[in-house]
């Protein structure tokens, strides 16, 4: 399995505090199967706006000093960043904060709120050859509420990535039943471990894709978890299934009682 958004680069953001912990969160990924892992730092305009240079470089030494202590993993660079209509300067086309400087961009909404913008920010990136790929949709309340804005940007070419934790538990009853709504609905295109330290928020995957596969089955399983993330860190195409009506839990009655249970 690849590990598509993670905050092991140490003291670039609100990640990793220093390298020793950074190479504990690989040595920990590597041991629980990870075959790949994807560095993505906040790029957030205003608060943490590193150069892609600055990634590519720390990325590197990241990587010189995982091999130094025995840790074989590759580590590719990207970046998580955050919707804002003045981050779309530097991002002209793929490469820069793309993952592993391809066509891919992981982008991330706010937590709270889906900007009016959002539409045109998509179409933005999509003009300019890059793909977005919507970072822990699962979490946001207003995807919680109305899954169809979710299915409406997927129709449009836009992917998602889930986080462990999510599928999980760890991040609440809500974010659990939104994420196993999107899974059983082909809503979750790869998977990420949105590793911040080595404790709560860390690099095991492995909780995740048993319960994953417990619900969607070995089959769409790997393909979350290795053709389209392997595609993804490759700039290959991935293949989208096509969303028809979605299908809510049969034990509600109807998408009100669905968002009625996971709000109480």
């Amino acid at each position: 399995m690849f590990d598509l958004h993670s905050h092991i680069i140490p003291g670039i953001d609100d990640g990793s505090k220093n390298m020793e912990m950074s190479l504990a969160m690989l040595q920990m990924a590597v041991e629980n199967g990870t075959k790949g892992i994807v560095a993505t730092p906040h790029i957030i305009e205003g608060e943490w706006l590193p150069a892609w240079d600055r990634v590519l470089v720390e990325c590197d030494t990241l990587r010189q000093e995982a091999q130094k202590a025995g840790i074989e993993i590759p580590i590719f660079p990207g970046g998580e960043v955050a919707i804002h209509f003045d981050i779309l300067e530097k991002l002209k086309g793929p490469g820069s904060y793309c993952i592993n400087g391809g066509r891919y961009l992981l982008v991330e909404l706010p937590a709270n709120h889906i900007p009016s913008f959002t539409d045109d920010f998509f179409f933005t990136l999509q003009a300019r050859g890059i793909t977005p790929v919507l970072a822990h949709p699962e979490r946001h309340p207003e995807i919680a509420k109305k899954p169809e804005l979710l299915a409406e940007w997927i129709g449009k070419g836009i992917l998602t990535q889930m986080n462990g934790t999510s599928i999980t538990g760890h991040m609440g009853e809500r974010v659990m039943a939104t994420a196993e709504l999107l899974l059983v609905n082909n809503m979750i295109h790869s998977l990420g471990s949105d590793a911040h330290r080595i404790n709560h928020r860390n690099t095991n995957l492995t909780p995740a894709i048993k319960k994953i596969t417990e619900l969607i089955g070995i089959k769409k399983t790997q393909s979350i978890t290795v053709e389209n993330s392997n595609h993804i860190i490759s700039g290959k195409d991935v293949d989208i299934p096509a969303i028809s009506d979605i299908q809510y839990p049969k034990k509600t009655k109807g998408i009100m009682a669905w968002i009625g249970s996971i709000w109480k």
